[in-house]
């Protein structure tokens, strides 16, 4: 079977107010340049055998969940992944906008609120209740997030910058930006900790 790997896009940050959007908005916003009467024309190389304008054709869809929070509720959303084919090596290829992490149903933006809240000192049991989530979770992502804060600003500048000031800059105009270089300096995606994905740039 192909090995799969998984295209981040980095753009809708820079386009849109993510704010007055929801998830599932922004996941819909960022995939309209994978829209099928777009796909013939996509100049992406291809990630694993590095084919510089391979044919591109939708190979399959699948579906998966995106959780956020939204208006002081959480929302699930049930989202399409669609799957290229690259016609040079055949292997398969899912589109993943920034507003998803990969391997993870909780959204880059609902991760953000809760680290927002942990930062600004709210009791814990109350981030819990107010999110539904295990202590165990939030302390992972507060862990994964101090790690890529120093990743993303360095030790020195890490060390002067406190975490609620760091995440007060999301959103800005420049964020789909960082999390590009961010990903293209460490393999990793921001707030994912495991390096499986290739980058596509759509400038």
């Amino acid at each position: 079977m192909p090995h799969r790997i998984m295209i981040r896009l980095f753009t809708i940050f820079c386009k849109l107010n993510f704010n007055k959007l929801s998830a599932k908005d922004l996941f819909l916003q960022a995939m309209k340049e994978f829209s099928p009467d777009k796909i013939p024309f996509i100049k992406l190389p291809c990630p694993f055998c590095r084919a510089k304008h391979p044919a591109w054709t939708i190979h399959d869809s699948y579906l998966r969940y995106l959780i956020s929070f939204e208006r002081g509720t959480s929302n699930t959303y049930s989202i399409e992944i669609t799957r290229l084919i690259c016609s040079s090596c055949g292997h398969t290829h899912a589109i993943l906008p920034e507003i998803i992490i990969p391997h993870a149903s909780y959204s880059l933006t609902f991760i953000l609120c809760v680290l927002k809240d942990y930062f600004s000192k709210m009791k814990v049991k109350h981030i819990c209740d107010k999110y539904q989530i295990s202590i165990s979770t939030l302390y992972g992502w507060k862990q994964l997030f101090l790690r890529h804060k120093k990743l993303w600003l360095g030790f020195l500048e890490d060390m002067y910058t406190s975490s609620l000031s760091f995440l007060s800059t999301f959103p800005q105009v420049d964020t789909s930006i960082n999390l590009s270089l961010f990903f293209t300096r460490t393999g990793d995606s921001f707030l994912q900790g495991v390096a499986k994905t290739a980058h596509y740039d759509s400038s």
